[in-house]
């Protein structure tokens, strides 16, 4: 098949070299897509678009994780949001009975407000649609500006990237509109979905807790613990951040610094374990972990906005999309389970991906699946994978 060369608006970014490799040859690229020819429409599929999903379901495949080059108002909306954040933040008192996070991993769903994590040296203030936030002493609670708005658009962006997944799996179009909320809510709904404006590292909240379990001096020691690695339970997660510091294994199991050298359009998407519960495994979920030892000097820390697009509280996510359109589903996946009990379920990396060599090749297998099935849906349109059959 003769190589395929991209259009201009399709960019790709030469991420940093992975932890384990540094200084070593410089790691294969992510896909990064404009989002505008993203978006599905009416009647046959452009050649742009074809292309465009399949840089983006290629990225996903080999790194778990694409850029997405938003426009220039709502990336403006995005710059807007951090700077209300940052200042949020930097004016915020550290209550260290009232704000820290429950050990019961609450923050997983269903949250809304501040929160703090004095052992990760994080903060975060969650912004939930349908949840009214007070202070404890029954005040209304002060939040970043442009919550509501930032929310809005980037819930579009998601639904838009969903589509693409949808088309790439050769699946109904908007089919996972049965396990999204309502758009817009209903009177009396909550959203299952959440923003999150976060803070890692700010020097003043370091100092009103530095009495734990270590000291600004000790940060090096607490990045890149296995503990720390992550896995979000939501469809997909969009994050914007002031400072680069996201790390995310690829395929080969490499950390990759997936926003090192982002442009002010763009914005970073990863998969969860939703997405990868309601394709029966074909999407894998990004592990991921955050590197905040180099902020030494910074006053405000590293602020980010991470939208996650979760699946409604009384959904049932299961296989039987994806095995209408043909796929195989396995036993795993052929039983739905409510959002519920789905959230409330631990799920870890080492369950996910255990560390043998049997793991990476399975990943490679998946991989290749994934990179099949898109091939079959836009035959000739899918970029070559780096040994991977092309068909």
């Amino acid at each position: 098949m003769p190589a395929l060369r991209l259009p201009l608006e399709i960019k790709i970014q030469e991420p940093s070299p992975s932890m384990d490799d540094a200084g070593g040859d410089i790691l294969p690229s992510l896909g990064r897509v404009r989002l505008g020819d993203l978006a599905a429409v009416e009647g046959l599929a452009s050649d742009s678009y074809k292309i465009c999903v399949s840089t983006l379901m290629q990225s996903l495949a080999q790194y778990s994780a694409a850029i997405i080059q938003l426009p220039p108002a709502d990336a403006a909306l995005l710059r807007s949001g951090l700077d209300s954040a940052r200042l949020f933040f930097h004016q915020r008192v550290y209550d260290s009975v009232g704000d820290v996070v429950h050990s019961d991993d609450a923050r997983e769903w269903k949250t809304s407000g501040y929160y703090a994590d004095p052992q990760m040296w994080l903060e975060m203030y969650d912004y939930r649609p349908g949840v009214t936030v007070r202070e404890h002493g029954g005040a209304m609670e002060l939040s970043p500006s442009g919550l509501p708005d930032i929310f809005s658009m980037l819930g579009k962006v998601c639904r838009d990237i969903l589509d693409a997944v949808s088309f790439s799996l050769n699946l109904r179009s908007c089919v996972f509109t049965e396990i999204l909320d309502n758009m817009p809510l209903r009177s009396q709904e909550v959203s299952s979905s959440v923003l999150s404006a976060c803070c890692h590292s700010r020097p003043s909240f370091e100092e009103a807790q530095q009495h734990g379990i270590a000291s600004p001096d000790d940060s090096q020691l607490l990045m890149f613990s296995e503990q720390e690695q992550q896995i979000d339970k939501t469809l997909l997660t969009l994050v914007k951040s002031d400072r680069s510091g996201l790390y995310i294994k690829d395929l080969h199991g490499r950390w990759i610094l997936v926003d090192g050298d982002l442009g002010p359009h763009d914005i970073v998407v990863y998969p969860g374990l939703a997405l990868y519960q309601e394709t029966s495994g074909y999407v894998n979920p990004a592990v991921h972990k955050t590197e905040v030892g180099n902020l030494q000097g910074c006053m405000f820390g590293r602020c980010s906005l991470a939208f996650k697009l979760t699946p409604r509280f009384v959904a049932r996510p299961g296989g039987s999309e994806m095995g209408a359109a043909g796929h195989g589903v396995d036993t795993q996946f052929q039983v739905p389970v409510t959002v519920t009990e789905f959230m409330q379920t631990d799920h870890s990396a080492d369950q996910l991906f255990p560390k043998n060599n049997e793991s990476s090749s399975q990943a490679e297998q998946d991989g290749a699946s994934l990179c099949k099935s898109v091939c079959a849906t836009n035959p000739g349109y899918f970029l070559t994978c780096q040994g991977w059959p092309v068909v």
